[in-house]
């Protein structure tokens, strides 16, 4: 028997030789690659830990992009592994979120992955009682899995090797000391690979959902794929003179240092094609009002329909649903770090809060920032904006604010998304059992001793004195009389996102135009919004701002602040936007331990230690241990 001591090039990564125990084992206690393929049932449990290597996308005790930027907060005894990113407590010596050798957060080693997609894609024509449609189906599986593991560590560590093959176990020293390729080579890589499997997926129709919900299909691959373009063209890697110096010793620039705004061009024609696809397939902004909503009134019909664009389980505009944790997309721990319910009115709790920056960052109800507001300004809400307001709610106030009670100015006259989006002191929590509005009603009260706020009864508190709505289900129910929560798979890829690499990608690549115009607004639309033109036209301070590329980018990237607020897109946006210096602004919040209006609404320093976000943090760094393993490995700048 062949045993499987393939040297899979562990040592050019790791150092050490990392024992595989995937695989079944044979009576003499030896795994090998025979057995594993022996048949299609073996086959079959081999593809599944392929797909084990999936990061757990959406989990905000996992996924760094959740957890690990300024967006959002937890109280300081909370020990999330994310948090030390967020802090800026990253290191070369045993780095935090690790998926270069797993550990410290990361729960595997992506490497290893794709040394299993290796082995699979050497030994899936070997198996004689899988029929050759199913090979080929499983091999496109595992093609994309490998480019995507690929994609995971090039967006943290920017160039990465390129591991195609397996090294056989006769290879030499030499050979399995890699390099690290260029950010051209390994973005070709990457989407040729995807490109390739992305032919022989399956449409998304052809996956069933009962057994195979979360498994590959083409529109994945292409969307995803554009992805790839899209970070290709951005400034982290395009044109990037920061990273100058990062040489290897056979002398090649690992980064282009020559700006390529072709690659913007390059970009947009995949999200187009990718788009058209998902066009084809049936995807489209999802627009269903549910019925339990119809029966309230009608501004609770746009805020349940923006939540259940994510929290709708396979629903029309997700592209690729993350199932990769507890086959749902959040752990149970991980969904009561967002939200916890119990039957009383005033029952939200949250640990997971949002920033104020992120508050702040929501557009008024004319669609603009409340900064460039007209009626804003004019009304000196926006100078007011973090004072009480004198008058209680009233009037159609009443479906975002509790009836009668008083908030901040900054609560007031916001967006649809705003509401749909975050829970705020006495702001209404539509759902959750009841939908009875107004008689019957649920709504948030942060102060320190209240349900929502810091009490001694519970450490489920939000340290800002928000929290995030959208990513739980307003269906999800805890009364008197019933207890369900509806887990749904995490949005990875939406066609809002897709739309807006698109118009983003139109628009560095051309400027303004109405192609880019009718894909933002077509978001907005469904946010209850005008078009962006007809907003900046009538309601903004800076009404031509939308008539230059570099206007109309600021707009791009505020949209997708908002629309995809707290889905871990904006961690990655801000690095391949090269703003990281945004980091570099204290976090705050309101003061968690105040128990009145006049202690609450204090803006709070968020707990943290000094920092200074620089140039280095983009990157992860390579752990040292592994630089002195293999001196063809350069270090990332800075570390």
């Amino acid at each position: 028997m062949k045993k499987l001591i393939y040297l899979i090039a562990t040592i050019l990564f790791n150092g050490v030789m990392v024992s595989c125990n995937y695989l079944d084992v044979v009576p003499d206690n030896v795994a090998t690659i025979e057995y594993a393929f022996r048949n299609r049932t073996s086959t079959e449990k081999f593809l599944y830990t392929c797909y084990g290597y999936l990061p757990r996308e959406g989990d905000v005790l996992w996924d760094v992009a959740m957890g690990g930027g300024d967006d959002t907060w937890t109280h300081s005894f909370i020990g999330w592994s994310a948090r030390n990113i967020a802090n800026a407590r990253q290191n070369s010596t045993n780095p935090y979120i690790n998926f270069w050798n797993g550990g410290q957060g990361a729960d595997v080693n992506l490497w290893q992955g794709i040394r299993d997609c290796n082995i699979f894609l050497e030994n899936i024509n070997s198996v004689i009682d899988i029929p050759e449609y199913e090979k080929i189906r499983w091999a496109a599986e595992v093609k994309f899995l490998k480019a995507y593991y690929h994609f995971y560590l090039f967006r943290m560590y920017g160039p990465i090797p390129i591991v195609d093959v397996n090294l056989p176990v006769s290879a030499g020293i030499d050979a399995v000391k890699v390099y690290r390729e260029p950010v051209d080579s390994v973005v070709n890589y990457i989407t040729d690979l995807m490109l390739e499997a992305s032919k022989e997926l399956p449409p998304e129709k052809d996956v069933i959902e009962g057994t195979e919900a979360g498994r590959m299909n083409n529109l994945i691959a292409m969307s995803v794929r554009a992805q790839v373009f899209i970070f290709a063209a951005s400034p982290l890697f395009n044109g990037n003179t920061n990273y100058a110096s990062i040489v290897d010793n056979r002398g090649i620039h690992l980064f282009p240092q020559t700006y390529d705004g072709n690659k913007w061009k390059i970009a947009a024609d995949a999200c187009k094609e990718a788009i058209e696809m998902c066009h084809n397939q049936g995807k489209a902004l999802y627009d269903l009002v549910d019925p339990q909503a119809m029966t309230a009134p009608e501004p609770f019909w746009i805020q349940t329909t923006y939540r259940q664009a994510i929290c709708d389980r396979w629903n029309k505009e997700l592209i690729w649903g993350g199932t990769n944790v507890d086959c749902a997309s959040l752990s149970r721990q991980a969904q009561a770090k967002i939200m916890r319910l119990a039957a009383e009115h005033t029952s939200i709790r949250s640990e997971w809060g949002p920033t104020i920056k992120m508050v702040e960052s929501y557009y008024s109800k004319n669609g603009v920032p409340i900064s460039e507001d007209i009626e804003w300004i004019d009304n000196e809400w926006y100078d007011q904006r973090f004072r009480m307001r004198p008058e209680p709610s009233s009037g159609d106030e009443k479906y975002y604010i509790k009836e009668g009670q008083k908030t901040i100015y900054l609560h007031y006259n916001r967006e649809p998304r705003f509401y749909a989006s975050l829970g705020f002191d006495r702001g209404i929590y539509f759902g959750n059992g009841y939908y009875d509005f107004p008689d019957n009603v649920k709504w948030t009260e942060f102060m320190a001793k209240e349900f929502s706020g810091m009490s001694s009864a519970s450490e489920c508190f939000s340290i800002t004195g928000y929290s995030v709505k959208k990513m739980h289900s307003f269906k999800n129910a805890v009364t008197n009389s019933t207890n369900s929560v509806e887990y749904y798979p995490f949005p990875v890829m939406r066609l809002a996102d897709l739309y807006l690499y698109y118009a983003e990608a139109l628009n560095e690549a051309s400027g303004p135009s109405d192609e880019v115009f009718f894909y933002l607004d077509a978001i907005r639309a469904r946010g209850g919004l005008e078009g962006v033109k007809q907003s900046w036209d009538t309601y903004s301070v800076n009404p031509s701002k939308p008539d230059t590329k570099e206007g109309l980018r600021e707009i791009i990237q505020a949209e997708r602040n908002i629309e995809l607020a707290f889905e871990g897109k904006r961690f990655w946006d801000i690095r391949r936007w090269k703003q990281i210096s945004t980091y570099n602004v204290q976090p705050q919040g309101w003061n968690a331990i105040g128990d009145n209006p006049e202690d609450f609404y204090r803006l709070t320093n968020l707990p943290q230690k000094p920092i200074k976000f620089s140039v280095k943090d983009y990157f992860w760094p390579i752990r040292e241990y592994d630089l002195s393993v293999n001196k063809n490995l350069i270090q990332n700048y800075g570390w």
